[in-house]
C-alpha cells in the first residue's frame, strides 16, 4: 500500500529534525523502502521563527531533487505552533499550508493546557478559508482529561492526525487515546512524525499492527487517501461525522450535550496518567 506521509521533520538542521544532509538522504531511503510516495517535511514554526520564516523551507528544492530521485515527492507544508496573534501575520502563514495552496494547515498545541484563545484561534483559520489539521491531539493532556475538549476541537471544523510514533507506545495515556481515535473512527489522517534515522520508520510499522483492527479500506484513507486530498485541496469530510460518537459530538455542538458511559476511557486515562505520570512523562 502506497503512502503519504504529513507530518514529518526531514529538512537537515531547520529544527529537531536531520542534522545534516547525509541523515535526511538516510530518512529519504527508509521511506522509499517503506513504500512512501508523498511526504510533507514539516518544520516546525516557533513563536521566535516568524521574523525568519523563509528559513523554516531552507533546502525544501534540494530535498525534492534527492526524494525524486528515489520515487518520492516532497510537498512543501509546516507544523505551526498556535499563537492568538497569527491573523495578523496572514502573508505569511499562507505558504505554510500544504502545497501552499491556503486550504489546510497543521497546527499545534501546548500540551498541558488548553489555550483560552483556542476555538477563537481556529475559528479565525476557518473563515479564512483554511481548514486547521491538529497535529498530535492525543498527546494533550486537556484533551486527554476531558473529551469535551476533543469535540471542541471537532466543532471548530477541524481534522486530526493522530501521530503513529505514538501509537507504538500503547501502554500511555497518549497511546491509549490514539488507538480510540482510530478504532471509533475519529483520526482523518495518520502520520508518522519521525524526526531521525535511529528510531524506525512508525508508520510502516504501525500500518502493519493495523491490519489486525482496521480493514485496508479504513487503512486506505488514513494513510493515503485523506492526505492526498489535503495535499491538492480538496474538501474532506470529517471523519467523525461517520462516527459512533458522531451523535454525542453533534449533542455537544448543539448545546443538547448528553453525557454518557463512554467517558469512562477518558476518565480512566486522566487516573492512569496521574497515578503513573512519573514514568512515562520523561
Amino acid at each position: 500500500m502506497p503512502l503519504a506521509d504529513l507530518h514529518i521533520h526531514l529538512l537537515p538542521a531547520v529544527d529537531d529534525g536531520p542534522p545534516d544532509w547525509e541523515t535526511a538522504e538516510q530518512m529519504l531511503r527508509i521511506l522509499a523502502e517503506n513504500d512512501v510516495k508523498v511526504v510533507a517535511p514539516t518544520p516546525h514554526v516557533w513563536e521566535q521563527d516568524w521574523q525568519g520564516i523563509e528559513s523554516r523551507h531552507q533546502g525544501l528544492s534540494r530535498l525534492a531533487e534527492m526524494a525524486a530521485q528515489l520515487g518520492v515527492k516532497v510537498i512543501s507544508a509546516a507544523e505551526v505552533w498556535a499563537t492568538p496573534d497569527l491573523p495578523e501575520r496572514w502573508d505569511k502563514v499562507l505558504p505554510l499550508t500544504y502545497a501552499g495552496n491556503g486550504k489546510y494547515l497543521l497546527v499545534e498545541f501546548d500540551v498541558p493546557e488548553m489555550p483560552l484563545y483556542t476555538e477563537w484561534f481556529l475559528f479565525q483559520l476557518k473563515v479564512r478559508g483554511i481548514t486547521p489539521i491538529i497535529a498530535h491531539p492525543e498527546r494533550y493532556f486537556w484533551v486527554q482529561e476531558d473529551e469535551r475538549n476533543l469535540f471542541r476541537l471537532l466543532s471548530s471544523g477541524s481534522l486530526l492526525q493522530v501521530s503513529a510514533d505514538t501509537l507504538l507506545h500503547p501502554e500511555t495515556p497518549a497511546g491509549k487515546l490514539a488507538l480510540r481515535l482510530i478504532r471509533n473512527g475519529l483520526a482523518d489522517l495518520l502520520a508518522s512524525d519521525w524526526h531521525k534515522p535511529n528510531s524506525p520508520y512508525p508508520l510502516g510499522l504501525v500500518v502493519q499492527k493495523l491490519r489486525s483492527t482496521l480493514s485496508e479500506g479504513e487503512i486506505e484513507r488514513l494513510v493515503w487517501t485523506v492526505p492526498l486530498k489535503i495535499i491538492s485541496g480538496q474538501n474532506v469530510q470529517p471523519a467523525w461525522q461517520r462516527s459512533p460518537f458522531r451523535f454525542e459530538i453533534q449533542a455537544f455542538i448543539s448545546g443538547a450535550e448528553h453525557p454518557t458511559q463512554k467517558r469512562r476511557w477518558w476518565r480512566f486515562l486522566t487516573f492512569w496518567r496521574r497515578e503513573g505520570e512519573s514514568k512515562w512523562r520523561k
